[in-house]
This record gives structure tokens, sequence and C-alpha cells, in this order.
């Protein structure tokens, strides 16, 4: 087996070449390491990745630093910020209650929690979901806590627009699916996620709304070395390893909590731009044909992309923001569908 990288000028662009007669994988894993080697060096990485094609693990990293001391080394048993990514987590939830008749989408948000306006008579779980509720995001200026969020809530006179006639992506439609989950359920939405979602989902090393001193979890910070704070401004946020989220996207695929109904049902959106709460997606029929969804907060950025026909995830878990993920991913994607013999440029960025 023969394997070719260069790069030119501080890797403006990385050529892979292919050639021999080892296994399929074996020269695209030396590759893909190869790339992230030249990722972390011209300073655009700085995260855990793992790679699944034709349905096996070909490759799990840690690349870079765990803070911004930059002295302890990243492990892969580090707990990552993965940002709206989370959002799964209460929307699998509701879907959940609904599979087992306590809630149907449909229902108004006033069914569940009565003190709120009016407007919470209009609202539906659907559009929760789908973002189209008109609820103005989360004004973080005044909300440090979750009873900061509820008193802004009932506060709120008037919604942006008439549910269902536009969309906005906003964080007080995660907020109130929470809290609707914690009123159908009888238990904290912390709780649920940890007794009833996590288990059958193979997730078994994820914290939830980590604070300074929670061991294993990976700090965010900026190019010039300034660390983000580990505080809980809304409750309900999990953090996961790599092999957790790789455990987490087989769960969706494999419809093992919530049904390819449910799937579709969350799945489905007029417009393909728009996200829901599970991010982006295509079903054929009862098969998920494609799941994609970012995430970031302050220096963190995340994404789960998954094709299941090819067998193939790229999950990227990143701690120093450089909008650089889905760059990242077209590059691993690149090497992956590259025939043998094949020459594979790569810009230093990641695109292909």
């Amino acid at each position: 087996m023969k394997f070719i990288l260069s790069c030119v000028a501080l890797g403006a662009l990385c050529t892979a070449t292919f050639s021999g007669t080892a296994m399929a994988t074996e020269p695209q894993v030396v590759s893909l390491n190869a790339y992230l080697d030249h990722a972390r060096d011209t300073g655009t990485l700085n995260g855990n990745v793992l790679v699944a094609d034709r349905g096996k693990v070909i490759l799990r990293r840690a690349v870079g630093y765990a803070d911004a001391t930059r002295k302890v080394p990243l492990s892969l048993s580090d707990r990552f910020d993965i940002g709206s990514i989370a959002k799964e987590f209460d929307v699998v939830g509701i879907l959940m209650l609904a599979q087992e008749h306590k809630l149907s989408l449909s229902d108004p948000v006033s069914r569940f929690i009565p003190d709120l306006p009016s407007w919470s008579k209009s609202v539906t779980i659907n559009d929760l979901l789908h973002y189209t509720s008109g609820l103005p995001d989360i004004d973080w200026n005044t909300v440090n806590n979750d009873a900061d969020a509820f008193r802004n809530l009932r506060a709120l006179e008037k919604l942006d627009f008439p549910p269902r006639t536009h969309y906005a992506y906003n964080n007080n439609n995660t907020f109130l699916r929470r809290r609707i989950i914690e009123k159908v359920s009888g238990m904290g939405f912390n709780d649920f996620v940890r007794s009833r979602v996590f288990p059958k989902a193979k997730v078994t090393d994820a914290v939830i709304d980590p604070v300074e001193g929670t061991p294993r979890v990976a700090r965010g910070f900026s190019a010039n070395l300034t660390q983000d704070t580990l505080k809980v401004y809304l409750s309900g946020w999990p953090a996961l390893t790599v092999d957790d989220l790789f455990h987490w996207s087989n769960c969706i695929t494999m419809f093992c909590l919530i049904t390819p109904e449910s799937t579709r049902q969350i799945l489905a959106s007029p417009d393909p731009k728009r996200q829901t709460g599970l991010g982006h997606g295509e079903m054929d029929g009862d098969r998920l044909v494609k799941h994609v969804h970012d995430g970031n907060d302050h220096n963190f950025e995340a994404l789960l992309m998954v094709f299941p026909a090819k067998g193939r995830t790229i999950i990227l878990m990143t701690s120093q923001n450089r909008n650089d993920v889905y760059a990242i991913a077209d590059a691993i994607n690149g090497i992956l569908d590259a025939p043998k013999g094949q020459s594979v440029l790569i810009q230093a960025h990641g695109a292909k």
C-alpha cells in the first residue's frame, strides 16, 4: 500500500493519493489521519472526531487540547458541549410521550402550562418542535436561569407572528418542550433523560449541565486563549463523548426510542432549509436516508452527519470555534468517496 500527502504553502492545498492492494479502508484511514494532523497543525481543528463507514468505526481521535492552557491533551473520554444537537433529547422525549398517548402534538401549550398568557392557547407542541410558534428568542440579558425564562414568558404579551405562519429558530421553544416533558412525566427533565432516554440509546458516560469542577469536560477557548466559563443559564444540556453521540445517532437511525412514523413527523418540514428539533433529515418510507445536525455554544461547535445507506457517520466535537465543521466533514467525505488511485485535493480549511 502506498500513500502520498503533499501540502503547499502552509497547507493551502493538500493532495492525497491512494494506490495498492490493501483493504479498501486502510489507505483512507491513513489519509484521514494525515488530514486531521494537517488541520491540527494549521489551527483549524481542536476537538474529538469519530468516523464510521460501511457500518464500522474506522477512526476515533482526540486532536488538540482540553483547555486554554494548552497543557492537557484532549482525551476520547472528554465530554463536549454539543450546542443545539442536545435539543434532540427533548424532541425525542416529547415524541416518546406522544407514542404513549400521554400528549398529542396538536395539544396547545396551555394544556400543560396553564399560567402562561393567552398566546399559549394557540401555540401547539408541534410548533415548538418545528420553531413555528412565533415565540421570540430568549433575552440573554435578563435570563440567568429557568426561573428568569419563565418570568419573561409569563410577561410576554404578544408573539412575534401568529403560529404556523413563519419560522424562527430559538431556545424558548426548547425551554417549553423540556417543561412539558416535566409536567407530563412527573419528573425533572434531566432525570427523565437519564432514566428513560440514555439507557435505551446506550449513552453511558454523558453529563447534563456540567459546571466548574465537573471532571472530563472539554473547555472551550478562543483564538487568543480566552477560556469560556461553565455556567448553566438554562437547564437540560447533555455533554457527550464522541462514542456516546455515536450511540445516540445509531439509536435515531435504528428507531430504538421513537418509531419511523414519529421520526417522519419531526423531520417533515415545508422548507428543507428549516431546522426541526432533529436538525435536517430525509426519510424514504420507513428508512432514514440522512440525518445532519450542527450545534454551537460560545467556542464550542459540533456536527453530526449520518448517511445510513453508506453506513457512514461523521462526528466532530470542537472546542475552539473556527466555523469549519462542515468544511472538515466535506473533506472527510471526499477522502472516503474517492476511488483508489485517485487524488483528492483538500484545501487547508477543509473544503474539497
